[in-house]
């Protein structure tokens, strides 16, 4: 797999899977990173702490937290499944902002992404869900629940069809509104098939738009915005080659025919090349996971900023 990721140039959006890249088959432990892991009725919570440069190296990614949910029951809306991963996202968003919230704090969300290609609609669909407050606050406050807080929202678009990077769109929006806390939530691209629509992952390190499919834009982060920075996100596309190459794996353990590993590269190179050697790959329910996905962040974000507010009040103050 490491070689498919570097012959390839894919990133690797979730932290758990950058951990297992690291540790290998050794399975060995990976200085300057610390991990836990906690079992619930229905999904499994992880929390992996990079606490050093010489762990941040190692994984390839910024010093800090990253809390992933996983939930195979996720994608198909099970309503049980649901309140345990707001639950669980209530909890671990609270751990990420570290108590630097007053009850007063302006926040703005972010969603990211192309809301005309339904696999990178995530973010779109998380500020359609969210509720929207700050506008009450300044013409209509008698309209709001006690304890709500200011929060806008925003779905950027992409590049190619605003001619705006999504970096000077919402450094604007920051300098302007001076929010106390930004949230941005964005589709992303997993290594593993299983993980599609089953993955949540929330990290308070910032994000990076664009890495899971190979076109970078400018880092949104702390650094160069000035506020804490949450990203959330949630795989919805494999790259082909990932697909090709397990299913290689798979047949050769299946058949008792021999692995090789360069052999299997090049033949999925040369498939791959009439694509300009790359294919991102979303399922046919992928309209449907988008949906889920995007109530449930939405939700789960929602309850971390109004912890004394229903789930029914909240809903009535979505976009």
């Amino acid at each position: 797999m490491h070689n498919i990721i570097k012959l390839f140039n894919l990133d690797v959006d979730l932290a758990v899977e950058a951990r297992d890249l690291v540790r290998g088959t050794a399975d060995r432990e990976i200085p300057g990173v610390v991990e836990q892991v906690e079992k619930m009725e229905k999904i499994k919570i992880t929390t992996i702490t990079i606490k050093d440069q010489q762990g941040a190296h190692m994984m390839g990614r910024p010093i800090g937290s990253y809390v992933t949910i996983e939930s195979p029951p996720l994608k198909i809306n099970d309503p049980y499944v649901k309140d345990e991963i707001i639950d669980a996202m209530e909890k671990n968003m609270n751990f990420l902002f570290n108590s630097r919230l007053k009850t007063d704090d302006t926040v703005l969300l972010v969603g990211l992404g192309n809301w005309r290609a339904t696999a990178d609609s995530l973010g779109p669909k998380f500020i359609e869900y969210s509720p929207i407050t700050r506008h009450y606050h300044h013409y209509a406050p008698e309209a709001l629940v006690e304890g709500m807080r200011p929060v806008c929202g925003i779905a950027p678009g992409v590049l190619g069809i605003t001619g705006l990077e999504t970096f000077e769109v919402v450094e604007g929006i920051v300098n302007k509104i001076k929010p106390a806390l930004l949230i941005v939530v964005d589709a992303l691209a997993a290594q593993n098939v299983e993980r599609i629509g089953t993955t949540i992952q929330m990290s308070n390190t910032g994000i990076q738009p664009g890495a899971g499919i190979g076109n970078a834009r400018k880092a949104l982060v702390e650094e160069k915005l000035g506020i804490p920075v949450i990203a959330i996100g949630c795989p919805t596309i494999v790259n082909a080659s990932v697909i090709a190459n397990q299913a290689i794996q798979k047949f050769c353990l299946n058949t008792g025919a021999i692995y090789d590993d360069l052999k299997a590269i090049d033949s999925i190179k040369n498939v791959l090349s009439y694509f300009g050697g790359s294919l991102a790959v979303t399922p046919k329910e992928i309209d449907e996971i988008i949906e889920n996905s995007a109530r449930i962040i939405s939700m789960g974000v929602a309850k971390s900023l109004f912890p004394s507010i229903s789930q029914e009040q909240l809903e009535l103050y979505a976009t």
